[in-house]
């Protein structure tokens, strides 16, 4: 009983070090910075059409007219405004009353997935069919129809962009056992990005990691990827590798209103 309370005290001096400690590797962590970004921001209002954007931008000052014509014929204007929504435009610089590129930043929030099947990351030793008998064939493609029926099961990855720019990924590879040694396939793994901005018409995803000049601390490293589609319910970006096609979560649109 007399060494219960120093007990407690030491448990709870040593917690609240640990929140300490990670409290302050969070302050190391610097958040994307935009610097030299074009993109001018603001909100859709009342006169928008399939030609003009109505934009009361965020410094300030009376509603601008802009036309969008360009934008909309190249395919570079993303996501139909709605009256308050909250847009970025890329304005051409030859003249401030033309819009190049334009996107709908409500459209942009929300929970997006996709499915990813995993990949065979080994090989196998095949006979030559030539040399194989009718049935030894047959057992063979159901080996590989069961394999595929077992194994190739795709996954949901999921980017949860937040209002406030911050953002989480859910799923990925299954949680890993000593049992992996023995599976065909592998999921490739997905990043657990923090934050997403808009810079220069594109979108910046940035995840935390250690610093490999000071272990000690943690910096944002920045994943960039164009729009190429962005729609009520779809979107597709692409990265330096690959182009990914994203569903909205059915609860976002609900939360949206749309």
């Amino acid at each position: 009983m007399i060494l219960l309370p120093l007990l407690l005290v030491f448990f709870a001096c040593a917690k609240t070090g640990e929140q300490q400690e990670a409290k302050d590797d969070m302050v190391k962590i610097k958040s994307f910075v935009s610097v030299g970004d074009s993109m001018l921001y603001g909100l859709a209002c009342d006169g928008c059409n399939d030609s003009m954007l109505v934009f009361l931008p965020d410094s300030g000052g009376d509603p601008i007219h802009y036309n969008i014509i360009q934008a909309k014929s190249e395919g570079r204007f993303f996501g139909r405004p709605r009256i308050g929504d909250k847009m970025a435009v890329l304005i051409d610089p030859e003249n401030p009353k033309v819009v190049l590129l334009a996107v709908n930043m409500e459209q942009v929030k929300g929970t997006w997935y996709y499915e990813e099947l995993p990949v065979v990351h080994m090989r196998t030793t095949a006979s030559n069919a030539d040399n194989m008998g009718k049935e030894e064939l047959a057992r063979m493609e159901q080996r590989r129809d069961s394999f595929i029926k077992t194994q190739m099961v795709p996954r949901e990855y999921v980017y949860v962009l937040k209002r406030d720019y911050t953002m989480k990924t859910e799923g990925g590879p299954p949680a890993s056992s000593s049992l992996d040694r023995r599976t065909l396939v592998e999921y490739p793994p997905i990043k657990p990005y923090m934050e997403w901005h808009l810079h220069n018409g594109k979108i910046v995803f940035s995840v935390c990691v250690k610093d490999s000049l000071n272990p000690d601390s943690l910096i944002l490293l920045n994943d960039t990827a164009e729009f190429v589609l962005l729609r009520r319910d779809s979107m597709a970006l692409r990265f330096a590798d690959r182009v990914q096609g994203f569903k909205l979560k059915p609860d976002s649109l609900l939360e949206q209103g749309k």
